[in-house]
């Protein structure tokens, strides 16, 4: 496989699986009783427009949005929901994810987060997950969206694009989006995991490596 320089990586469902069960735990403290049904059923249709209609994430233009159908949504309301996520969303870290990353940083590689969402979530699920320390840069919501070419500008910086592989889930929006910045692509499936891209691009020398050092740990020493 093609050394990259620069990987970029998509968080959820990428290296991270979540668990959302508690999200709507502190909007129901903030949402009328006889607007929650409504509300929640809504929520993510409201979201996924929101993201088709504006280039970013930003407090004031989601507070703005979410009045146009009728929910009095403040700014510090979606704050707090964005904190309250960060410290309650539980996450899975993806197989093979820690030893991606130890390869890549012990080869001089950087590491994007190209995310959609909110830093003020992403950020605190990286640090309690492990992966922060890896990261070099992390390009969120309120800085552009995804498949935004502003994104993954930002995202590329001054790296050529040659240099640079986009690695997520989404066929909307990191396959399209990669294409669209003219850089490569890896989409996460069922038959394309990250251990699957780990072993694609790990050299025949260190995987002799690995199989060396996993041999020597299995040795008893008398």
């Amino acid at each position: 496989m093609k050394d990259y320089k620069k990987y970029i990586f998509d968080l959820d469902y990428t290296l991270l699986i979540p668990d959302w069960s508690k999200e709507d735990d502190f909007l129901r403290k903030s949402i009328p009783l006889d607007k929650q049904k409504e509300f929640f059923n809504q929520k993510q249709f409201i979201l996924n427009k929101y993201e088709l209609k504006f280039p970013r994430y930003d407090f004031k233009t989601l507070s703005d949005y979410f009045k146009n159908y009728g929910f009095n949504i403040s700014e510090e309301v979606i704050n707090g929901w964005m904190i309250h996520n960060g410290k309650t969303i539980k996450d899975k870290v993806v197989d093979g994810t820690i030893e991606l990353f130890d390869y890549l940083k012990a080869n001089n590689k950087d590491i994007i987060i190209l995310t959609s969402w909110f830093s003020g979530t992403q950020i605190p699920r990286l640090k309690r997950t492990g992966l922060y320390k890896y990261i070099d840069q992390i390009i969120a919501g309120e800085d552009a969206m995804k498949p935004n070419l502003e994104s993954f500008k930002l995202a590329i910086g001054n790296t050529t694009k040659e240099d640079c592989i986009m690695i997520g889930d989404s066929i909307k929006s990191d396959k399209i989006g990669a294409e669209n910045a003219g850089i490569d692509y890896y989409i996460v499936d069922e038959k394309h995991s990250i251990r699957n891209f780990f072993n694609m691009i790990i050299s025949d020398k260190d995987k002799a490596n690995c199989l060396t050092s996993k041999n020597k740990q299995k040795v008893k020493h008398k």
